[in-house]
């Protein structure tokens, strides 16, 4: 091929889809021969028939560039407001309401969510008073005994804390116990010295 389709043809560039003119360079693949615009070419990184070695790579997509749609449905209500809004938002265009994903969340789901959120600040407090109370030993006790009890009543709440407050709570759980056990130990071991 010389740079050019042959004169009176209509061959379309496989790209762009319009046709190949006498004066346009033209590229064509070096696997196929299929004939392309030189900057369409360029653009493609390569070929764009299907199954010819030069087609450069895909690149997959991401959850997010993909529009959701549930059942085929494009909208969804709005769990706060019950308006209609796209499937795809993450905030409500009504009421001003954000959410954690585009999933649609039922009136239920949604008012746990938000307490778990609005319960958040406490934990946090709390895990911070958690781990202070663990460093001493005569609150040690008090701590131990707190920290296992919100271990077991609020795990929900723990585990949407930061990665942070998730290591502090751990901690001062684990300090706690010990300086118990050391504590009761030494009582102990004073105690027989005593008799």
């Amino acid at each position: 091929m010389d740079g050019s389709p042959p004169a009176g043809s209509q061959v379309l560039c496989a790209i762009c889809r319009t046709p190949l003119a006498g004066d346009e360079p033209v590229e064509p693949c070096p696997a196929c021969q299929a004939p392309y615009h030189a900057d369409c070419w360029a653009d493609n990184g390569g070929c764009a028939v299907y199954g010819c070695s030069r087609v450069p790579p895909t690149a997959g997509r991401e959850a997010l560039e993909i529009p959701p749609s549930y059942w085929g449905q494009e909208t969804k209500a709005c769990p706060s407001c019950r308006a209609t809004m796209m499937a795809a938002a993450i905030r409500c265009r009504t009421c001003g309401t954000t959410f954690e994903s585009s999933r649609p969340l039922d009136r239920q789901e949604f008012q746990r969510r938000r307490n778990l959120d609005q319960r958040m600040p406490g934990m946090k407090k709390g895990v911070l008073a958690l781990f202070l109370l663990s460093i001493l030993p005569c609150t040690a006790p008090l701590a131990a005994v707190a920290g296992g009890v919100m271990a077991f009543t609020s795990r929900a709440e723990l585990a949407r804390l930061p990665g942070l407050y998730v290591a502090l709570a751990r901690l001062g759980l684990f300090v706690a116990v010990g300086q118990t056990v050391a504590f009761a130990l030494a009582a102990g071991l004073y105690a027989l010295a005593r008799h």
